[in-house]
């Protein structure tokens, strides 16, 4: 089998003593206050920019105007960090006995500035003056960029970020600093500056229109009490975080933490030099600590893709799709190994996921057992809802803030991280054998959130069997198909398989598999479909796996696989010396 470099994450459940729970409250507080401090920078620079804008807006100017003349407005500051910043990078690497920068080009209006910079590197060469010049070249653009920030003129990245608050850091608390810093490590604030950042990022491309999903919103504060987490790293050729022994986590700054499960699996790995541990997430679930330790892993799998560039040079990924991406610049893509005997002998398998069955399979999953093709909802959220309707009573009937009230909303925490474990190991399960079973898993391109709009209404209009839908939504939800769709999606290429997502919109519930024509009058909620075309009467779970099995085919085929010929629209070969019969095109 070919093998390659991946980065895998190791779930442990910690069992951490009360001090030590102390200490891991600590950390996720610091990085919680991390991540307000940036994404308040961020929230003020941002204002800023949008008060500029609506004052030309208010002038008279277009949007596109007003954001030009702001762009004018800020040239001049923007140079001059520019010109600071590109001293600083160059005494940096003097200092480390690295290549100096190449001389920049002077920005219109900053001639003067630069060539006094560079007279006074060359008068400190060699010297303790550059140290000096050094922390007066950093202060320097730390200013500027903290001047830009305030006028709106440029938002904060995390590093910037971080240089802002290191320069605050000592100040006392009423002034917006952290004397406190030294009580945990350092890694706590910089993984909330970097939240911050993926969450602005995610907002203004949900914005923009370049991510897709559902529109997200503004990034708000997180609130004390809510979701607990941080991530911690080190220099991988001094590991720090390491496993002791295969029942103890070793952590920066937190010492030995005892885990509930082996950690003997990555421990081995990490011995044969087969794994090298990147960093650690540690969050708080329910009532557990929970620590995931991010590894790249050398990994046997069955199948990889490997680019070959017009030099001869090749580049691997575990995906064809990735692999296609990179060649469309140049070069082929090469199919390095082949899927396992069992992947072989399942081919193709159509998955229909909805809400009577959680999959629908049009291969079982054990050749042997012919009832594997239906996989039931586990129905993990309904089991529960007893236990957790008393929960929430008994949390309802407490004073909000009182000791009391804290033990209630504890335990309705545990019966909902209860769910989410069993979930998640019960969609584990599934979409390993998926992966492991079949040389293509093919889905449904699902939008989950418009499948489980409330349909509640308006005052005005008010919607129709609101109870019902509730509960259908409910029940969907409970299924957890988007983790299970994203499962699918790094497995399938971990163990050498394909995931074929169809299309958005694809008939596959209202078209016939045999005459393939299509029945728009058709009853989803029946579990029978018949066909007027053809007088078929099938179950409609199977009628929809074998669509998705030939939509699958056709997507397949389609986009030039190695196997078969590209078919056109009317599901012909588009072959050039394919023999076209009489009226099917000219």
């Amino acid at each position: 089998m070919p093998k390659t470099e991946v980065l895998r994450a190791y779930r442990f459940a910690l069992d951490p003593s009360g001090a030590e729970r102390a200490a891991l409250s600590r950390y996720a507080g610091a990085c919680r206050w991390a991540y307000n401090y940036a994404l308040a920078r961020k929230t003020r620079a941002h204002q800023a920019w949008a008060d500029r804008r609506s004052a030309y807006l208010e002038a008279g100017l277009s949007e596109a105007e007003a954001k030009e003349r702001i762009r004018a407005d800020g040239a001049e500051l923007t140079d001059r960090i520019k010109v600071w910043d590109h001293h600083r990078k160059t005494l940096t690497l003097t200092g480390a006995d690295k290549p100096p920068l190449p001389a920049m080009q002077s920005p219109a209006g900053q001639e003067a500035l630069v060539r006094r910079l560079a007279a006074a590197r060359a008068d400190a060469a060699g010297t303790s003056s550059e140290r000096e010049l050094l922390a007066e070249g950093r202060a320097m653009v730390n200013a500027l960029k903290a001047q830009a920030f305030t006028a709106g003129f440029r938002t904060p990245t995390a590093i910037d970020t971080s240089a802002l608050w290191r320069m605050d850091r000592d100040l006392p608390q009423q002034e917006g600093g952290s004397p406190w810093w030294r009580e945990v490590n350092v890694y706590c604030f910089t993984s909330g500056f970097d939240r911050a950042q993926a969450a602005w990022k995610n907002w203004q491309d949900s914005l923009a229109g370049r991510r897709a999903g559902q529109r997200h919103g503004y990034p708000r504060f997180k609130k004390k009490g809510h979701t607990e987490s941080f991530t911690l790293f080190h220099d991988v050729k001094r590991p720090i975080i390491r496993l002791e022994s295969y029942r103890r986590l070793v952590m920066p700054g937190l010492g030995s933490i005892r885990i509930h499960d082996s950690g003997k699996r990555l421990a081995r790995l990490v011995e044969r030099g087969q794994a090298v541990i990147q960093s650690v997430t540690v969050t708080r679930g329910g009532h557990r600590w929970y620590a995931s330790v991010l590894a790249k892993v050398q990994q046997d799998v069955p199948v990889l893709w490997e680019h070959v560039h017009d030099d001869g040079t090749r580049t691997s990924y575990l995906s064809r799709t990735q692999a296609e991406k990179a060649a469309d610049n140049g070069g082929h893509v090469e199919q390095i190994g082949r899927p396992t005997a069992r992947q072989r002998a399942g081919g193709l398998v159509g998955v229909g996921l909805g809400s009577h069955y959680l999959a629908a399979l049009s291969s079982p999953l054990d050749p042997a057992d012919p009832a594997t093709a239906l996989v039931q909802h586990p129905r993990l959220l309904a089991d529960s809802l007893a236990k957790l309707s008393k929960a929430q009573r008994a949390m309802s009937r407490c004073q909000q803030g009182s000791g009391r009230w804290s033990k209630a909303t504890a335990g309705v925490s545990r019966i909902h991280q209860q769910i989410t474990v069993r979930r998640a190991s019960f969609l584990h399960g599934l979409s390993k054998k998926l992966a492991t079973g079949f040389t293509h898993v093919a889905i449904e391109d699902l939008d989950i959130t418009a499948l489980t709009t409330s349909a509640k209404g308006t005052r005005d209009k008010p919607g129709k069997n609101v109870k019902a839908q509730a509960r259908f939504n409910r029940h969907l939800l409970d299924a957890g198909l988007g983790s299970l769709r994203k499962k699918l999606a790094y497995k399938t290429a971990w163990y050498g398989s394909q995931l074929v997502v169809l299309d958005q919109g694809e008939p596959v519930t209202a078209t016939c598999a045999k005459c393939k024509e299509r029945n728009p009058s058709s009853d989803p909620s029946c579990s029978t479909f018949h066909c007027p075309s053809c007088g078929a009467a099938v179950h409609r779970h199977e009628n929809s796996t074998a669509n998705i099995v030939d939509a699958a085919h056709r997507k397949l085929t389609t986009v030039a696989s190695d196997r078969g010929e590209t078919q056109n629209a009317r599901r012909a070969t588009a072959s050039p010396g394919a023999r076209k019969a009489p009226g099917k095109g000219h």
